[in-house]
């Protein structure tokens, strides 16, 4: 037989089996690397939509409470700072009363410094399901925020979700003296 009829008939060369495992093995691996970056963020959208859960948890906790130690809720108790008969002056510290536990918070600045970790809730047992998570309250006056209000007929509260890789996501709700 020629050599030429030899050679249409040998296949592949060496160098060429040799050059087609590189491209392959290069191919696999990068495919192999979006992978792994895809499986490893698959789980960011579950933390964030529990982070912001537990911070509604907290605000739904806070908001309904009296605007201020000196305010009542019931519609016959005069708002505090206000000319209304009877009315007091609004609280000056931002924070919890004397002796005032958390079970019993009042109004919504007694919730300012609050941090939980692990978040807890109002009776102060343990949210199952947030370990590694943390929750921290700031309260503070901010009437001048919002259109046509002084700055004492408001205050913003702000609930700040750690989660367990270390991101913080603030959620933020006003409270007035109306």
């Amino acid at each position: 037989m020629p050599a030429d009829a030899l050679r249409a008939e040998a296949g592949f060369t060496l160098i060429e089996l040799v050059v087609f495992i590189a491209v392959i093995g290069i191919a696999i691996g990068g495919v192999l690397l979006a992978v792994n970056q895809a499986s490893s963020r698959s789980a960011d959208p579950l933390i964030q939509i529990r982070a912001a859960e537990l911070g509604q948890a907290y605000l739904d906790e806070i908001l309904p409470k009296k605007y201020d130690q000196h305010t009542g809720n019931d519609g016959q108790t005069p708002r505090c700072g206000s000319s209304d008969p009877g009315s007091q002056p609004c609280s000056a510290t931002l924070g919890p009363e004397s002796g005032e536990t958390r079970a019993r918070y009042d109004d919504v600045d007694d919730y300012n410094g609050l941090s939980d970790d692990p978040p807890l809730d109002a009776e102060g047992n343990a949210r199952p399901g947030y370990a590694g998570y943390r929750a921290d309250v700031s309260v503070a006056y901010a009437g001048s925020e919002l259109p046509n209000l002084g700055n004492g007929d408001a205050k913003r509260i702000t609930v700040t979700i750690t989660t367990p890789q270390g991101e913080s996501f603030a959620f933020a709700a006003y409270r007035t003296n109306f």
